[in-house]
């Protein structure tokens, strides 16, 4: 042989031997069930690029050749559900250039079935406390927005959802793709009607208030009239305590409201672009939050309103969290998670903060009508101000504990609100119909909450704003202080 012929022979024998370690494996591998265990079909069988519209068109073909005849159907339980989808229902709507496994993203495997559903959020973001008056994360997007008007309370996710029976329990023919109104109060109703399966409540409710952001996520807008007339009630209350700040003098101006307020914004403008924004900063930190002004009076004083002050304070801060997380990414896992009432860690974090305030209020309410002590005069504005701020909290963990034995929130989840959870378990003894109540209570939470916030620059609730400010205004001036009781 010579030198040609012995290097082609080499080449063969090294290309067998090569097969032989690679297909080995595979061929073996053929006659085992792990060979056809999730096999994903478009692999091979006219994969198509679907971002393209011919790529949607070849593949909605492809599923159309089973799923648009009248026969196509599975058994789901004991009853037999159509699969059947009709091309004519997604003509008139943006779905009509997208492909089926777009949404149906886990149906092209052996063997043939969905376990997930159609999966909106691979192209759509969820919506936040504004839209529709709630996140509504617990529902399936396409339980709202398709036409098929029957929804299903999920027992095992707890998930509400698409039903594939009507209420009478018949299998529905067809599940209609089309998308519903969205802008249509009325489509609402299909969750939120007396005797509904899905435990939702009986009437549709407004969403909530920016006024609520002071506890809640909220959306930025005033909403209900309602919180229209707190709104105006608070702002009118501001308008008179700036008119009662500028009475006196201002840095020796005594008549000119004009030039009075000129000097103070002087005065602002010169102190954030100066070194005492340092200072300012300082007194925010220890004097204002932490408050250790109250901390040096006395230790029991500063404990009894740290429960509340504090508490409310972290509630605040945590809703402006979540909105500004949500602003910049609405598919963020902590975003979503802030946004869910029923997160493990969201649940527990603001039932653990409202049984603080709670306790800061009954510590108070005794103080003053039980104890006693020489240095508390029972005055009725602050009366006021602690029935206020308790019924506010008690009507918001009866609403929770409605909310979680009305939706049916799995046991494993619920218990994280355990304030609202330990209520739902004594509640749900009673032969009410909950569905009704549940309105009552929210609206009674929100007008204990609106008034919260009107008689904010009226009662003794104003120091809110005083006391932080004349902190500033003292430290900023160097002016002696002498201690306060």
């Amino acid at each position: 042989m010579i030198a040609k012929d012995w290097i082609s022979l080499v080449m063969i024998a090294g290309i067998v031997c090569i097969s032989i370690l690679v297909g080995g494996p595979l061929l073996a591998a053929e006659n085992t069930d792990s060979w056809t265990e999730n096999r994903v079909c478009l692999d091979c069988h006219r994969k198509v690029n679907i971002n393209t519209n011919e790529g949607v068109v070849a593949s909605n073909s492809f599923c159309l050749q089973c799923h648009s005849k009248p026969d196509c159907n599975r058994m789901v339980g004991k009853k037999r559900v159509s699969l059947q989808v009709l091309p004519a229902t997604l003509q008139d709507t943006p779905h009509h250039y997208s492909a089926c496994i777009h949404c149906h993203t886990d149906v092209a495997r052996s063997p043939h079935r969905s376990e997930s559903g159609a999966q909106c959020g691979a192209c759509h973001t969820p919506h936040g406390e504004g839209t529709a008056h709630a996140p509504h994360l617990r529902v399936d997007c396409q339980a709202c927005h398709f036409k098929s008007e029957f929804v299903q309370l999920d027992s095992r996710d707890g998930r509400i959802k698409l039903s594939r029976s009507n209420t009478a329990g018949e299998p529905i023919a067809i599940v209609d793709h089309g998308l519903a109104n969205a802008s249509d109060q009325q489509l609402c109703r299909r969750c939120h009607r007396a005797g509904n399966v899905v435990g939702a409540p009986a009437s549709v409710l407004p969403a909530k208030s920016v006024l609520c952001i002071v506890c809640h996520p909220a959306p930025a807008s005033v909403g209900h009239g309602l919180f229209w007339a707190a709104t105006v009630i608070f702002l009118l209350g501001l308008f008179l305590m700036l008119r009662f700040w500028f009475i006196g003098a201002v840095q020796g101006e005594e008549k000119s409201l004009h030039r009075k307020i000129a000097l103070s914004s002087d005065a602002i403008w010169q102190t954030i672009f100066s070194r005492q924004i340092w200072t300012v900063l300082k007194v925010l930190i220890i004097d204002i939050v932490m408050q250790r002004r109250i901390l040096q009076e006395s230790v029991q004083r500063w404990s009894l309103h740290s429960l509340i002050f504090l508490a409310i304070l972290v509630r605040f801060a945590l809703s402006l969290l979540t909105g500004l997380l949500f602003s910049i990414n609405p598919e963020g896992e902590l975003a979503l998670a802030l946004m869910n009432k029923n997160h493990p860690a969201t649940a527990f974090v603001y039932d653990l903060l409202g049984l603080f305030i709670l306790l800061g209020v009954l510590w108070a309410a005794i103080q003053r009508l039980v104890v006693k002590p020489a240095h508390v005069i029972a005055e009725i504005e602050d009366n006021i101000t602690i029935g206020i701020i308790g019924a506010l909290v008690v009507l918001g963990f009866l609403t929770t504990a409605v909310r979680l034995l009305l939706t049916q929130v799995p046991t494993e989840l619920a218990l994280y609100s355990f304030i609202g959870f330990s209520l739902s378990r004594l509640l749900g003894r009673l032969s009410v119909d909950w569905q009704s109540v549940y309105p009552v209570l929210w609206y009674a939470h929100a007008v204990m909450g609106a008034v919260l916030i009107a008689y904010l620059p009226f009662g003794k609730l104003k120091h809110v704003f005083n006391v932080p400010l004349t902190y500033l205004m003292e430290e900023v001036s160097g002016i002696k202080r002498e201690k306060r009781v």
